[in-house]
């Protein structure tokens, strides 16, 4: 131990080196024990973190960017805001928070889908902006024509709720930016974490024994998305407005679980996420915002 610990004041003065080095693989080192695991292996391993966890948060990583599938939009959407989660939860861990930091997420989420959407589109001449109230406003030759608010899932929303806060959305973005309400879209990842049950339970007339029971039960869940959909009135035509991506499928919960596979079972969770059966189709939102780029009014 007394070599290692002389090896380990050698080489302190390459920690900006080695960070740099594994910034690229989008991880940061941030103390000295993590760079005696990298250096020394099995010689010194933390009791909580092993070398094999931090080659694994470098190997997930990269696997989420190389395996993005521009051919299926939801997927690749999907992917890229499980990676946020992914990273937010190796910030928290280095940071030893309790939680995630919703607002970071928040931000990053926005960025992910600005990406996302400047890629699709990339041949429409249409920008994606985040904007400080969460809004991403999508704009033609400088001029705002259209906004979209994207959300993990409805926990702050369910129910009644979510009605008042589309209103809310529509009003703030005529007030501030004059974007009507036929311009407006919303994009919701996943209904769990997200639902009143009482409230799906009268929407749909009949018994729901447990919102787990209900999600996985996609008949269900599409006429539930379907009926609240519908009911949002503030929208012009709401079922090319709202956009709902999975039901049981949630990305901070698929990124959670990333950090407990080896990376044949991350393989096979990507391999589920572009399997999966998505209830709506985001190709839908990337057709009406192609209609906005040649909109005249």
């Amino acid at each position: 131990m007394e070599k290692i610990d002389q090896l380990i004041e050698e080489v302190r003065s390459m920690k900006d080196i080695i960070q740099e080095l594994l910034r690229s693989n989008q991880m940061g080192v941030h103390s000295n024990n993590e760079i005696k695991q990298l250096l020394l292996g099995h010689l010194q391993q933390s009791e909580h973190t092993s070398i094999e966890d931090v080659s694994a948060n470098v190997s997930v990583q990269n696997l989420m960017a190389l395996e993005a599938t521009h051919e299926n939009a939801n997927a690749d959407l999907f992917k890229r805001i499980t990676n946020v989660y992914f990273k937010e939860e190796i910030k928290r861990i280095e940071s030893n928070n309790v939680r995630k930091s919703a607002r970071r997420v928040s931000v990053e989420v926005g960025g992910a889908m600005c990406e996302f959407l400047t890629q699709q589109l990339h041949d429409t001449g249409l920008s994606f902006n985040r904007y400080a109230d969460g809004l991403i406003i999508v704009s033609s030759e400088e001029k705002q024509i259209g906004a979209i608010k994207i959300l993990s899932d409805l926990g702050f929303y369910r129910g009644e709720q979510w009605f008042e806060f589309a209103d809310e959305i529509v009003k703030h973005c005529k007030s501030k930016y004059d974007i009507t309400n036929k311009r407006i879209f919303f994009v919701i990842t996943s209904l769990r974490n997200g639902l009143d049950q009482k409230y799906v339970v009268n929407l749909l007339g009949r018994e729901i024994r447990s919102n787990l029971e209900f999600m996985k039960n996609r008949n269900l869940a599409n006429e539930y998305v379907e009926k609240f959909t519908d009911l949002t009135m503030s929208l012009t035509d709401p079922r090319k407005q709202i956009y709902v991506m999975a039901s049981e499928l949630h990305p901070n919960v698929v990124a959670d679980d990333l950090h407990k596979m080896n990376d044949e079972q991350r393989r096979e969770a990507f391999k589920q996420i572009e399997e999966y059966d998505w209830i709506s189709d985001i190709n839908g939102l990337l057709v009406e915002l192609r209609h906005l780029a040649v909109s005249s009014d």
